[in-house]
């Protein structure tokens, strides 16, 4: 009975095989597809389809920039805020974090409570220094008087320095 069964399966299998008899037959709806070897090689079509599909963007990535319009800004538009470039300002001032060089005399308030309505460091030194500092504070965020405020610490600017000097000496 169990050859029976594995006699049947086994014919089964070769009917459902299917026969190719020529080699190079063509595929329907694509005359530049063929079979071979009763594999289907997709590799040309896909290759072709990106082909078609890089030349739609480009023909509509010209239309588009042919359909802009630049419109020019006039003077009372133009934003013209200078800021700070901490950067700068680190490399050019040579005392350390808590070294004091500047007379802070703060009768008023908590020492440092200025610091809690910037969102970081660098916020609170860009506003030091665009209101007045280092020399003058105003509001109470460089309580140690060295220049810096909120505990900034001018330290990675200065490597910024000397990591440049380094690869032109280098050169």
């Amino acid at each position: 009975m169990a050859r029976l069964i594995y006699l049947l399966c086994i014919l089964s299998l070769c009917g459902c095989q299917t026969d190719i008899s020529n080699k190079d037959q063509v595929v329907k709806g694509n005359a530049d597809l063929k079979t071979s070897d009763g594999v289907l090689d997709l590799s040309q079509f896909s290759q072709e389809q990106q082909k078609i599909e890089r030349e739609q963007a480009a023909k509509r990535r010209e239309e588009l920039k042919a359909g802009r319009v630049v419109l020019e800004a006039n003077d009372k538009e133009k934003i013209k805020r200078q800021s700070v470039n901490l950067a700068v300002y680190a490399r050019s001032v040579s005392n350390k974090l808590g070294e004091k060089i500047y007379y802070r005399n703060f009768i008023v308030g908590d020492a440092g409570s200025g610091c809690k309505k910037f969102s970081n460091q660098n916020a609170a030194q860009i506003f030091f220094l665009e209101n007045g500092g280092p020399k003058i504070d105003f509001h109470n965020i460089d309580v140690d008087g060295d220049g810096f405020a909120c505990k900034w610490d001018p330290a990675i600017y200065r490597k910024i320095e000397r990591i440049n000097e380094d690869n032109e000496s280098k050169n």
